[in-house]
């Protein structure tokens, strides 16, 4: 029996239990009779001997996510040289201010990291791109071999056996009784001088859709969970005011499961990528709000209007908050409204596009 191994770092964030729940899912959809084996241990210190006996190592995120630091203390990292089965990368990401000409084609990515993407791949690995401003920064910076895989959180796989025709890709906006919306907090909530302006801004968009949908109840998700590291005070402060509110708060963290919560609301608006992608994966229409290049990716690849949380020609890290975001979301609502402005049927089948072009290569090639 073939073995595969899906190896990650997740700490508390949702989103990434979420990308790995799906790249497990797909692995045991392709390869039915292999042996997939998960290990999220965020610590996990391999036996190399013990790692060569599987056939392929597959590891979520990572790749050129977090800047180079995140992947030089990797243990694949570390020990490229000592391991001889493939690695393949799905879902690679990265960090960055915006989706601007001098991010995309000036990324500094130093040679060690260059030639370490470029050994993964010659030594019969993968690195899938997890969108295409992803795509294009690594294959400018001399990556070889890449492919825009998409994220595998994008990846429900019971809708995506869906025939056209099914009821499912009805998925527009305009008629739909709006019960339940969701909104999910800030995820660049590290700088705490940031903590005000950025409380501010969800508290004034939380307020802007109980008063465009007076009758919805309004879910506010934290995708870390309340208590970290670096967010404590945001997030602490916003579930006292939101549930002030009549906000019923909702903690996504450590289990793709909890999820699910999701799985009730009518739209969601928010900051976090993977509260959206788990909604757009499940038709459910969503407007996600970029803070930095990953929102920015999301949106460019499938087609989705881009919103900025930042005020136009400021940068993340020095956060001025977007001045007209209301005034974006009001207009957006009414087009979606009454003209049908988003087709989430499209934008899912933009989805299972880049399912059938770059996951499927992906997946075929892991085991090859």
């Amino acid at each position: 029996m073939k073995k595969i191994l899906v190896a990650g770092r997740p700490y508390s964030n949702g989103g990434d239990f979420l990308i790995y729940d799906r790249i497990v899912r797909v692995l045991k959809k392709a390869y039915p009779e292999a042996s997939v084996v998960l290990n999220l241990d965020n610590d996990a210190q391999f036996q190399i001997e013990k790692l060569n006996e599987y056939d392929a190592i597959v590891t979520g995120g990572g790749g050129a996510q977090y800047a180079e630091a995140y992947v030089r203390t990797s243990f694949f990292y570390q020990h490229i040289d000592e391991i001889t089965v493939p690695i393949h990368y799905m879902g690679t990401g990265l960090y960055g201010a915006d989706g601007e000409d001098a991010t995309l084609y000036e990324y500094p990515y130093s040679d060690e990291m260059i030639a370490y993407f470029n050994k993964v791949v010659e030594r019969g690995g993968q690195l899938a791109s997890r969108d295409w401003t992803v795509d294009t920064i690594l294959r400018n910076s001399g990556v070889k071999g890449v492919i825009m895989a998409g994220c595998p959180a994008w990846y429900h796989l019971e809708l995506l056996d869906k025939p056209e025709d099914d009821a499912v890709f009805q998925g527009g906006f305009a008629g739909r009784k709006v019960k339940t919306i969701a909104v999910s907090n800030h995820g660049l909530t590290k700088n705490a001088q940031d903590h005000n302006k950025k409380l501010s801004q969800i508290e004034d968009l939380i307020s802007f859709l109980q008063g465009r949908f007076p009758e919805a109840k309004v879910l506010l998700t934290f995708n870390d969970g309340y208590i970290t590291k670096y967010s404590k005070n945001y997030n602490l402060t916003l579930k006292e005011w939101a549930e002030e509110h009549g906000v019923t708060c909702v903690d996504l963290s450590g289990d793709a499961e909890k999820f699910k919560e999701l799985d009730k609301v009518d739209i969601h608006v928010g900051f976090r990528v993977h509260t959206h992608i788990y909604c757009v994966s499940n038709m459910i229409p969503s407007l996600l709000i970029e803070e930095d290049i990953r929102g920015y990716g999301m949106n460019e690849t499938l087609c989705l209007p881009h919103i900025t949380a930042y005020a136009q020609h400021s940068k993340p890290d020095e956060f001025v908050a977007n001045p007209y975001l209301t005034a974006q979301l009001s207009v957006l609502l009414e087009q979606m409204k009454t003209q049908g402005r988003i087709d989430y049927g499209d934008v899912f089948r933009m989805i299972r596009k880049c399912y059938q072009t770059g996951m499927k290569t992906w997946l075929e090639n892991v085991l090859k």
